[in-house]
């Protein structure tokens, strides 16, 4: 594959719920271009872009997939996105280095579950969007009613650029709304010229004039001549089309049928014509590090390199493959470059275009270009590379926060280390990932975007790395916490022949308000306790902390007051005031009512607003407060405290509740008492398991 300047390569997103038919339009692209020899079929599993086998057993797509394409003298870089939300990350990765992103909505179904969540990324993402309205040609496939659909849901202007001769079993070609001309398809994709049919014509003719009054608005000049009465030429609409479409006024649109190969000729040539160039989109953006001062660098080859990576895939055989989008510069292989990120020097090995799984060398990529780099020592997903003599810092992929949490664990013990690495190779590859070890609850934690995410890394960790693993419900963080206040002396003495050990204090335990923590008071006066023993009790009374006495939960928001105690001048030690302190705390939390403290977080829900009242409804059954509500846009955003016991796999459960298009975010909040019943099952609970581990 030959260097395509800037001017020649579009880097265009597909981006659409599942089933939308996103691949199948890339492999329909790819065939028909002769970038594959064979029209790959997601149902057989011979796609180009859906080789893992995790995607050819689920036939779903799992991982960004890159599809390069020659068409007409330009590069087209299409980025195959997830359609499922639990992998939205490799979603927002291929949006953030699209110049352009086409969303696909099928004909039968219009905007459906996922639809809006899908849409939302674009909208955050700001950049032009095309919409292809896909699978033409199945049973109930209406262009106009899910053009109609669109614009209503999403509270943007759809606008078609081409309208389709029949529909379903009946579609056999489109009429060009900008040139008015008709074509009906051949088998391999291709069009030829006919006559509009004329029963089409009033149809046809409504369209035109949406399509004319929409680039008229679009452009001053044109918007004074069509006033004016005046016909705008073939070159004008086209004109107005794309600046409608840079300036995301409207959303040009147009019908295709990827398997029969009914418009994809059509469409490859609106990809060419109407979708923005790097050049298009301006200078690239960062900060000098460590700084919010801007730089700006010209998307040329010629200019300071600036580069990012945007996806890793690890290849057992090759090591870490680094996907790189080249935003100004060039890049080139052997030569060294900075990691304005990390702050480090790195040394690039070879280059290549990468389509799917197979990979072709590059001399190098230039600006405007997507590629990638093999065993990059230094740099990672989200980096920055530079020449550290102009050094610039691109703004991040904006990842999206976790909605689930599991805890993951290895029946075999030996397993363990191995489980480590391959987990940290995997959020390597998937930075929604996270998984870290709370040790106060002897668990490790995964937290990740929803439950088939989770399923699919179990089983990349057994084919991959050879481990097999299990998930239970995560362990709540339950702290304990004393509402009375009390005194209870701690005496240590043993006498075993020779020096024995002697420690006596008096401690006075308070509760204090809730998030105090933890305060040790010294009220010792006359000696009645040595100055060098003090800070042993202390220890001895923080340590007896790290497990109450309801159900061995760390205690919380308590003073401890030693004010007095006694000591032997020879059996006196730190360690026996340790104790001494520890058995003070025990005895004395045991007398003063002590309490089981549950962690409340704060839940932010955007959802519909037909939905909100089943949300509501739902956050009160688990024992929620609805803090207020607001508006962002179509959604409404619920606002609450609910405890953290109530809320596993909650992602999951508001997805079937909101038929897939609310989401959440949650952040810690406070702990509060627990009710009583409640604290009686978890306290049973935590004994029984306490009793079977000492058993075991």
């Amino acid at each position: 594959m030959k260097d395509h300047q800037p001017a020649n390569i579009r880097n265009i997103a597909l981006v659409s719920p599942h089933g939308t038919g996103k691949t199948s339009l890339a492999e329909s692209f790819l065939f028909r271009a002769k970038a594959t020899t064979r029209h790959g079929k997601v149902e057989e599993g011979t796609t180009a872009l859906d080789f893992s086998p995790e995607e050819v057993h689920r036939k779903i797509t799992i991982s960004l997939g890159i599809a390069p394409i020659e068409w007409r003298d330009t590069k087209v870089n299409l980025l195959d996105t997830p359609g499922y939300s639990d992998f939205v990350g490799d979603m927002v990765a291929g949006l953030r280095v699209a110049d352009a992103a086409v969303f696909c909505i099928k004909a039968s179904a219009g905007i459906e579950a996922g639809s809006e969540s899908a849409w939302d990324r674009v909208e955050e993402r700001g950049c032009p969007v095309l919409c292809l309205v896909t699978q033409m040609e199945r049973e109930h496939a209406g262009f106009s009613k899910a053009l109609e659909g669109a614009s209503g849901r999403l509270g943007k202007r759809f606008v078609a650029t081409a309208w389709p001769i029949g529909e379903a079993d009946k579609f056999r070609g489109l009429v060009d709304l900008v040139s008015m001309k008709a074509y009906l398809f051949e088998k391999d994709g291709s069009a030829m010229e006919a006559p509009i049919p004329p029963e089409l014509e009033a149809e046809v003719q409504k369209a035109r004039g949406a399509l004319v009054d929409a680039a008229a608005e679009a452009d001053d000049a044109l918007l004074e001549k069509f006033l004016g009465g005046e016909e705008l030429s073939t070159e004008e609409v086209r004109r107005g089309i794309r600046g409608g479409l840079l300036q995301k006024s409207f959303v040009p649109a147009l019908p295709v049928a990827a398997y029969p190969m009914m418009g994809i000729d059509h469409v490859l040539d609106t990809f060419v014509w109407l979708m923005p160039s790097p050049l298009d989109c301006g200078p690239v953006v960062g900060t000098k590090p460590g700084t919010e001062e801007k730089v700006e660098f010209k998307p040329e080859p010629s200019s300071h390199l600036a580069a990012l990576i945007f996806k890793t895939s690890s290849e057992t055989h090759a090591g870490d493959l680094s996907m790189i989008r080249v935003f100004a510069g060039t890049l080139s292989p052997g030569k060294e470059v900075w990691n304005a990120s990390a702050q480090r020097a790195e040394k690039t090995g070879q280059l290549f275009y990468v389509l799917g799984k197979e990979r072709k060398d590059a001399g190098q990529i230039i600006a405007g270009d997507i590629g990638a780099a093999v065993k990059l020592r230094e740099s990672h997903t989200g980096q920055t590379l530079c020449d550290k003599s102009a050094p610039i810092l691109l703004p991040p992929i904006p990842f999206p926060h976790h909605e689930l949490e599991v805890a993951i664990f290895v029946k075999n013990k030996a397993d363990e280390e191995k489980m480590g690495s391959g987990l940290h190779k995997l959020r390597e590859e998937d930075p929604t990932l996270h998984v870290h070890v709370d040790s106060s609850l002897h668990q490790t934690l995964l937290q990740g975007t929803g439950d088939l995410q989770v399923d699919v890394i179990i089983e990349k960790l057994q084919r991959r790395f050879g481990v097999h693993v299990e998930l239970m419900k995560p362990r709540i963080p339950y702290r304990e916490t004393i509402r009375k206040s009390v005194s209870k002396q701690g005496r240590h003495k043993k006498q075993t022949g020779g020096r024995g050990q002697f420690g006596d204090v008096h401690v006075r335990l308070e509760p204090l308000k809730s998030g105090s923590g933890f305060e040790f008071v010294d009220e010792i006066v006359g000696g009645a306790v040595p100055r060098n023993y003090i800070p042993a009790v202390e220890k001895g009374i923080v340590e007896a902390m790290h497990e109450g006495v309801l159900a061995g939960y760390p205690v919380v928001d308590v003073r401890a007051a030693l004010y007095d105690g006694s000591y032997h001048s020879v059996d006196s030690s730190e360690m026996a005031f340790k104790i001494a302190g520890s058995l003070a705390f025990k005895e004395g939390a045991r007398e003063a009512g002590p309490v089981l403290l549950e962690p409340i977080v704060e839940i932010e829900v955007r959802v519909p607003k037909d939905f909100v009242g089943a949300v509501t409804g739902d956050l009160s059954s688990k024992r929620g407060k609805i803090l207020g509500m607001g508006t962002d846009g179509r959604y409404e955003v619920i606002r609450a405290q609910v405890p953290q016991a109530e809320l596993y796999k909650y992602s999951t459960h508001l997805r079937s509740l909101t038929q897939g298009r609310a989401s959440h975010k949650t952040k810690f909040s406070h702990y509060e008492e627990i009710p009583r019943e409640l604290a009686e099952k978890v306290v049973s609970q935590a004994r029984a398991e306490k009793e079977a581990m000492a058993s075991a």
